[in-house]
């Protein structure tokens, strides 16, 4: 019985896996530092939307899934909050509001390197919108586990260098100001 109780156990570790979840946003001081020499006026920022909608998870290899909480539509546009936040320009009751469609997410977990991808859409109230592509390169691993463990880890970096893609973009200027 208790022979059967661990093959049962071990099993379904194997084909379950585990999950591998992104930690919490963490903003960039360069990217803040970016948006305070625009010297802009205030601006909200509202729903960001996805290609996949609620899609919180993708799944990395046979390891697991990489999590993100709430999803990523949500981690990125508060993302953006953050980033406005401490540079001094967030304002939720502001006229001019930025919302986002993530057009696209996804990454690559290499035996040598791995990357995160990213197409966002930006626009204002006023409907004036631009498009990033982002890719932010990691290392990998031979290793499924390290190397998924990897993919959570750069996700929280792979965010910051979008939002700094985005902000450095000339049309940023344009659309939040």
């Amino acid at each position: 019985m208790k022979i059967k109780l661990a093959l049962l156990i071990t099993t379904t570790f194997l084909f379950t896996g585990c999950a591998y979840n992104v930690a919490p946003y963490g903003a960039a001081v360069q990217n803040v530092e970016a948006i305070k020499a625009y010297n802009l006026q205030p601006v909200a920022v509202g729903s960001f939307q996805s290609a996949k909608p609620g899609n919180a998870s993708l799944t990395c290899r046979a390891a697991g899934p990489v999590t993100v909480s709430p999803n990523f539509e949500s981690y990125i546009q508060q993302a953006f909050v953050d980033e406005l936040k401490l540079a001094g320009i967030y304002s939720a009751t502001s006229p001019l509001v930025l919302t986002g469609k993530l057009e696209e997410v996804d990454f690559s977990s290499g035996m040598t390197d791995g990357n995160w991808s990213f197409t966002l859409t930006l626009t204002n109230s006023r409907n004036e919108s631009f498009t990033t592509k982002s890719r932010f390169n990691f290392s990998g691993s031979f290793v499924a586990d390290k190397a998924c463990q990897e993919v959570a880890q750069a996700f929280g970096p792979a965010v910051q260098k979008l939002v700094g893609d985005v902000i450095r973009d000339p049309k940023f200027r344009q659309i939040a100001n």
